[in-house]
């Protein structure tokens, strides 16, 4: 593939396309670049810029409930209160001009006499008030706005008695009365407006105190998201940058790779060591070979230098190796290509993109080519009339029958991964269901349809058909019986097969004497 070309075969993103053909893939994809490398530099800026205005946002609302709550309690009770004064005033004006008496005693008896009731409507609806505006958990308030209430009630009753003892036939006894009973609501007023106000300003700096508590959780989370988007970032960077932690990753994932393809043998990272490429595997089967590992994962392709130092390690440690570059091609290195320097094989598998069928093969590989290895130098050594000479140039051709060998088998793979699934598709589509009816019909054969027993509709090709559809059949009532009645027809299906099976060849035995 062209370095400079890049070829999308994903079906979401092509049926998009196709879909709307007016959309310019190049301008999508740069103005996608524009927008990430925005946020990947402004990122903590953005962060840092909403945090802070949610912040004030919050602040300022509470504020504005704050100032809007004391402001609506001091005018709601200052009205409530004031229209209770003028309520009380207007019946105690309505007693005494409707009762014209001749003397004090009269009087005094009709105001004692509607004295409780007046009382007793102002004390309920001034503590209605106050149960309004302080809340059951401020017992101490409570009680204290209370009793002030109490105590004012009593005293309109005794100056008004005083005043109708030591005024006797006065015209202005009924003003003085009105005007004491203004003036105890005065005291009643500014005595229950300190401890609401009291009230108010504690709960105004517990509200102010919770505001800060949360500027500061929010500034404390904001120190904490701003170092770990910094060190995302440096990760990132390094990562980006940075081919040792790169290659660490790759190594990492290569680690795994090789721990569920050899689960028994030893696995050893060697990558610190001089001289003895990135894993060293240790094999239980001694008669297999250690095998040297060497991981690439570039954006370039893999030089001659590198191979050189691989080659150089192998020499070194002795050992059988496999080169992998996990991304790109390997200079002067095809797919699967075999090396024997030394009696020690190289197996080279470029663009891998971490495929453990390939990785798998390679070891394959470099474990038969050892032992023919083996025995051709115990040939070599051993001077014996029945041994066989074997030259460089058979080795050679030896080796290169197993790199095709490898790559026939990879391509093999790949091939029936991908058609398996048409092949069982296909083979589920053949059916002959004419000459079944006809066969059925007459009872030559069972009926081997799969019905569903619920609804008595559906047929399935198969039981795996039949078990998708029993599971949501909305016929099926009884859900916690889906898995003994699915037991009970597979069992019963499985029977029938195997009658089938039996009685096919009687049944042609039938059919031959009817003929």
């Amino acid at each position: 593939m062209d370095k400079k070309s890049i070829t999308i075969t994903d079906e979401t993103i092509l049926s998009y396309y196709r879909e709307n053909p007016h959309v310019d893939i190049i301008a999508m994809n740069l103005m996608l670049i524009d927008i990430l490398k925005s946020l990947s530099t402004n990122l903590t800026a953005t962060v840092n810029s909403t945090i802070n205005s949610k912040i004030l946002s919050i602040v300022s609302d509470i504020d504005k409930n704050v100032s809007s709550f004391r402001n609506d309690i001091i005018t709601n009770f200052n009205e409530k209160l004031n229209q209770t004064k003028k309520e009380y005033v207007e019946d105690l004006k309505t007693q005494l001009t409707n009762n014209i008496l001749s003397n004090n005693e009269k009087l005094s008896s009709l105001i004692d006499r509607n004295a409780d009731n007046i009382l007793a409507r102002t004390t309920s609806s001034i503590t209605a008030i106050v149960n309004d505006i302080v809340p059951k958990s401020q017992d101490k308030n409570y009680v204290q706005i209370e009793n002030c209430i109490k105590t004012f009630c009593s005293s309109i009753e005794q100056d008004t008695k005083k005043l109708l003892e030591t005024k006797h036939k006065d015209e202005n006894s009924s003003k003085n009365i009105i005007d004491n009973i203004e003036s105890n609501f005065s005291k009643m007023v500014s005595s229950i407006q300190a401890p609401i106000f009291q009230l108010v300003q504690s709960s105004e700096e517990r509200t102010i105190g919770g505001i800060q508590k949360v500027k500061d959780e929010m500034s404390q989370q904001n120190i904490i998201q701003e170092k770990l988007t910094a060190e995302l970032n440096d990760f990132l960077n390094k990562y980006k940058h940075n081919s040792s932690l790169k290659g660490g990753v790759s190594e990492s994932e290569l680690y795994f790779m090789l721990q569920s393809i050899m689960p028994s043998d030893e696995i050893i990272r060697v990558s610190s060591e001089t001289a003895s490429c990135d894993f060293k595997v240790n094999r239980k089967n001694k008669d297999k070979p250690t095998i040297l590992f060497e991981n690439k994962d570039y954006n370039r392709s893999v030089t001659t230098d590198e191979v050189t130092k691989f080659e150089r390690d192998l020499k070194t440690q002795k050992a059988h190796g496999i080169f992998i570059s996990q991304k790109t091609p390997i200079t002067f290195k095809d797919s699967f290509q075999i090396d024997i320097i030394n009696n020690l094989i190289h197996v080279y598998i470029p663009n891998c993109q971490y495929d453990a069928e390939k990785l798998k093969t390679a070891i394959d590989i470099v474990d038969n080519l050892s032992s023919k290895l083996n025995i051709i130098n115990s040939a070599n050594e051993v001077d014996d009339d029945h041994m066989y000479p074997t030259t460089k140039t058979d080795i050679e051709e030896l080796a290169n029958e197993y790199r095709n060998f490898a790559i026939q088998k990879v391509s093999i793979l790949e091939m029936v991964k991908t058609n398996s699934k048409q092949l069982l598709d296909k083979l589920e589509e053949i059916q002959l269901p004419r000459i079944k009816n006809i066969l059925i019909k007459f009872g030559l054969i069972d009926n081997e349809n799969l019905k569903c027993p619920h609804c008595n509709i559906y047929e399935g090709k198969n039981k795996a058909s039949l078990s998708a559809h029993l599971r949501n059949c909305k016929a099926n009532s009884c859900k916690k019986k889906d898995d003994d009645s699915f037991s009970e027809i597979a069992v019963e299906m499985e029977n029938t097969i195997l009658e089938t099976e039996i009685s096919a060849p009687v049944t042609k035995k039938v059919s031959k004497s009817k003929k």
